[in-house]
């Protein structure tokens, strides 16, 4: 999968809870764990069309099939210059893949989760093994104006924890016509439907002042049988079109339209009887508190457009001119304005709009010199919100009064310029500099969002768009054709920086009620390194070390939980220390043997179970991963995979145990 293909990029960090229920990546700390991928500050593409949700900004994994990819790209740094708001912490850019004359594909795999280890006590791990299995066939050819490729895939997943099952259909069509050598048309497409369970965290008992009891011990039970029949259900869709006219040696132009649809609904209760947690609850209040047949649902269509124009100027100057917009329609039974009636849709449209300028200047034969502008504009077509204001009473959330405030920033625009150099030292040395200012826009979900499934919260009126201001050196050196090193360091200062935070005023500040505010100031810096050995053809191995420093600049503590964390000053969800390795051996000419490994320091701030002591924080954990591919013949590939070797006990979310050991053979035939 996507996010599996990236995780060992230095300075890219993926979180995940449990099958589809939630994911997030960060590139240089850029953000932190949140359900839905809310706030996301990583933009993703598939053939330069986006696969964020409009109304979360998440990226949706799903929309990403490996076996129809040609190539994945990870821009780490700000890059709003050319792909927007958002794209604060860096781009995924994804490119399907079209074959070179006429092929039929097909393909299954199947495994299954090893065991835990013996001290797990759980439930559902007693006598039960959960099977996977995946398989696609796809057709495509290539004639003398026409390249086009099929793919449809299945899979399925029993869930190595309770209630984490997924299942998924995908079709993907990919097609290029060349009107002559100098015009083309391609279009982009795809649909998918996934349903999942949707995964709570691992038991725990309540303890005094609205503490927890966390019981990792049982790691892949639910908190309690009331989570077991919840469902996340997602339908995706994308159709894209580019046109492209090389209209002469100098010019070309790149004119694109897109429509995207994303819903996402989340089934709580299906059955016809209230369900609470806890049954007899502690607090006077109920965590998990859904009536018979309640959900939570968006549907979200998003109309765009764009056009680029490049134009080589002359022998020193590439500029590239460039304008895109696009309409977002929401339907949501929480993402909306008006107070939320339970079982109805709201309705909140938002339009974006942009132009940018680049000019790539070769200052002489070894400077380059890029400069680009990017002027954003985005807006909603609501003035005020009503909301419930929870902080009033948050002991007793059924007497929260109803509120309802103008909407201070409904509108909000920003320039974002940005300069890099690139100086050629030698043929196999090259340095590198670059500062430039990007911003993001608050996305739907951060402006209305009241239900989180565990905490309730606030919708912010006075919630505001968010800016930084990056920097980067870096180098890479070419010692010879078997070894190249790459060394970046960073740093990022952010101004009004969206994070969640507790506005409980009441101390133990328990129960959490959430808003999404805008820090005054937080700065990341880092350095990133990447060493590239290749000794033989036959064997190259590949080692990165990331470095980070993740602190609220502020004198208000950064986490959603504030001083409870070992450092209240650290940004939640920002590991300290990554690494990662990859080693390839081509045995023979039939069979390759691949070895990775991924390391994540433990985290010093969370969001949700705090302690001073750090106790059961995620992170702090190495994993290994093994392959082994054998062509038996020129149409027919065998595969072996063994995910966590060691069958590390780990968590990249909290409470949220990751998926041990598993065993995946697959058979590959190509026609």
């Amino acid at each position: 999968s996507l996010d599996q293909v990236i995780e060992t990029v230095p300075g890219v960090n993926v979180t995940r809870s449990s099958g589809y229920s939630a994911a997030t990546v960060q590139i240089r700390g850029s953000n932190t764990f949140q359900g839905g991928g809310i706030g996301t500050r990583v933009n993703a593409f598939y053939d330069g069309f986006p696969i964020n949700t409009p109304e979360t900004g998440g990226i949706v994994w799903t929309n990403v099939n490996m076996n129809a990819a040609d190539k994945v790209e990870v821009v780490k740094g700000a890059a709003s210059t050319l792909y927007g708001s958002a794209a604060m912490g860096g781009v995924v850019n994804v490119y399907g893949s079209l074959p070179e004359k006429f092929e039929i594909k097909a393909g299954i795999n199947g495994g299954f989760y090893d065991s835990p280890p013996d001290s797990d006590q759980s439930e559902y791990r007693k006598d039960h093994t959960p099977w996977l299995w995946n398989s696609y066939v796809g057709i495509g050819n290539k004639t003398d104006k026409l390249n086009y490729s099929l793919l449809y895939t299945h899979s399925e997943d029993d869930g190595y924890r309770e209630n984490s099952q997924t299942l998924l259909n995908d079709v993907k069509l990919k097609a290029r016509y060349d009107i002559n050598s100098k015009q083309y048309f391609q279009l982009t497409s795809f649909y998918n439907e996934t349903e999942a369970g949707y995964v709570s965290t691992w038991p725990y008992d309540f303890g005094p002042g609205g503490s927890f009891i966390p019981h990792p011990e049982r790691a892949y039970d639910l908190v309690d049988d009331v989570y077991a029949d919840d469902i996340v259900s997602r339908k995706n869709a994308l159709v894209g079109l580019n046109y492209v006219n090389l209209l002469s040696d100098d010019l070309s132009l790149d004119a694109r339209m897109y429509y995207t649809r994303n819903d996402y609904r989340i089934d709580y209760n299906p059955t016809d009887t209230v369900q609470r947690f806890p049954a007899f609850s502690p607090f006077g209040f109920y965590i998990y508190d859904r009536e018979p047949g309640e959900f939570n649902e968006n549907q979200a269509n998003r109309y765009g457009a764009g056009l680029k124009l490049d134009w080589r100027a002359s022998d020193k100057h590439r500029l590239l001119f460039g304008l895109d917009g696009n309409l977002v329609d929401l339907a949501s039974t929480q993402y909306r304005p008006d107070l939320p009636v339970p079982g109805e849709l709201g309705d909140i449209k938002e339009k974006n709009f942009a132009l940018f300028i680049q000019d790539e200047f070769k200052m002489t034969d070894r400077l380059t010199a890029l400069l680009s502008l990017r002027y954003d504009f985005s807006g909603i077509n609501a003035d005020e919100v009503t909301y419930l204001d929870y902080s009033a009473s948050p002991t007793k959330p059924w007497l929260a009064p109803v509120v309802t405030a103008d909407i201070e920033n409904k509108s909000v625009d920003a320039i974002s310029p940005r300069l890099a150099l690139n100086y050629k030292a030698t043929d196999d040395m090259s340095f590198r500099a670059s500062a430039g200012k990007s911003f993001r826009a608050p996305t739907l979900s951060e402006r209305f969002v009241r239900d989180a499934g565990l905490f309730v919260g606030n919708p912010n009126p006075a919630l505001d768009k968010e800016s930084m201001t990056g920097y980067e050196v870096g180098f890479f050196k070419n010692f010879n054709d078997k070894v190249s090193l790459d060394v970046a360091a960073y740093l990022n200062d952010y101004k009004d920086l969206i994070e969640s935070r507790n506005i409980n005023p009441v101390p133990p500040h328990f129960p959490i009620i959430f808003m999404y505010e805008n820090l005054a100031k937080a700065r990341i810096w880092g350095i990133e390194t990447s060493l590239n050995v290749r000794p033989s053809d036959i064997f190259n191995f590949s080692i990165g070390y990331a470095y980070m420093n993740a602190k609220d600049k502020t004198d208000r503590e950064a986490s959603l939980a504030g001083d409870q964390n070992p450092d209240p000053d650290w940004l939640q969800y920002r590991p300290e220390h990554t690494a990662s390795v990859n080693a390839t051996w081509k045995a023979t000419d039939r069979l390759t043997l691949n070895t990775t490994g991924r390391y994540v320091s433990k985290y010093k701030a969370v969001s949700t179970y705090p302690n001073p002591e750090g106790e059961n924080y995620p992170g702090g954990f190495i994993v290994f991963n093994a392959g082994a591919k054998f062509q038996a013949t020129d149409n027919l590939g065998l595969s072996l995979y063994c995910q966590n070797i060691t069958n590390e006990q780990y968590e990249e979310a909290e409470w949220y145990r990751s998926p041990g050991r598993s065993f995946i053979l697959g058979l590959d035939f190509v026609y």
